[in-house]
């Protein structure tokens, strides 16, 4: 489901970018989503929406509202957006499972976001494998940054590309703000998606335009992945969920295969053996 040359991308840089795999019309309706939730206290937005942390605790954190898929039905179909899944399947073997769908907004007043994952402190987290075998690529958590605006040379994502299979720690004076080849700015248009392995070292320069930088994080790991125990669905809001999103979302055993991507790759017309 990926073509030779994404994977090679993806296993040389540690990502690959889906040109324009959102709708217009589904960026649009996030863009209003977004502009009308960030307006709003925590103690305003409908459960279970929440901030990651308390914007009140946290005024220069980037704010992060939690489960949007619970909040619209927009979200849901980003998290099985045929773009993205086609590419999460062929990652995770087959077998993924939905951690989390975040509406991420920066402004001028946001703090930058240095480095994280990767091998950036002398230690790697034993959960987030990265392997390559038969022709295969195999991530077992990634991460589907959305852009739902365009993002100028110099702001937002950033990379150490290849760090997803580095083995040594990185040098102190390489940061956010250090120049390629050891730093790569990423930047996306509106509707772009940046796919990543959390194995990959990344962050996020300080933005700089009037209007907020807006992004949809969609985090996937494999189904039976333990690390993850608080992923549900959360039972008491079940109901706001779409059967398939729910089955996306829960723990399966070892290579159990999920109704829900018989039911993709049957869409993508991929054999199903």
């Amino acid at each position: 489901m990926m073509t030779e040359e994404e994977k090679w991308h993806f296993d040389l840089f540690g990502y690959i970018v889906l040109k324009q795999a959102i709708p217009v019309e589904d960026v649009q309706r996030m863009v209003e989503l977004a502009n009308r939730w960030h307006t709003l206290p925590d103690s305003e937005l409908a459960p279970p929406l929440r901030s990651y942390r308390n914007p009140i605790d946290h005024p220069t954190l980037p704010r992060s509202i939690v489960n949007a898929h619970y909040g619209d039905d927009v979200f849901q179909r980003l998290a099985l957006n045929c773009e993205i899944m086609r590419c999460v399947l062929a990652l995770t073997g087959n077998c993924p499972k939905l951690l989390a769908v975040s509406l991420t907004q920066n402004t001028k007043e946001s703090d930058d976001v240095g480095f994280h994952g990767g091998f950036t402190g002398g230690w790697r987290n034993p959960a987030n494998d990265y392997q390559v075998a038969d022709n295969k690529v195999f991530a077992t958590f990634l991460n589907a940054a959305v852009s739902l605006v365009d993002v100028p040379i110099g702001s937002g994502f950033v990379c150490v590309p290849g760090s997803h299979k580095s083995h040594f720690s990185k040098p102190p004076d390489v940061n956010i703000y250090s120049n390629s080849p050891f730093v790569v700015n990423v930047t996306p248009k509106a509707g772009d998606v940046v796919l990543f392995t959390e194995t990959l070292c990344h962050g996020a320069r300080r933005w700089t335009l009037e209007t907020p930088r807006l992004t949809v994080f969609v985090r996937y790991s494999t189904s039976y992945a333990s690390w993850s125990p608080e992923v549900q669905p959360i039972e008491e809001y079940r109901d706001k969920l779409s059967n398939d999103v729910c089955e996306l979302i829960q723990v399966a055993g070892f290579q159990h295969r999920k109704q829900i991507v018989n039911k993709l790759l049957t869409e993508m017309g991929t054999d199903l053996e």
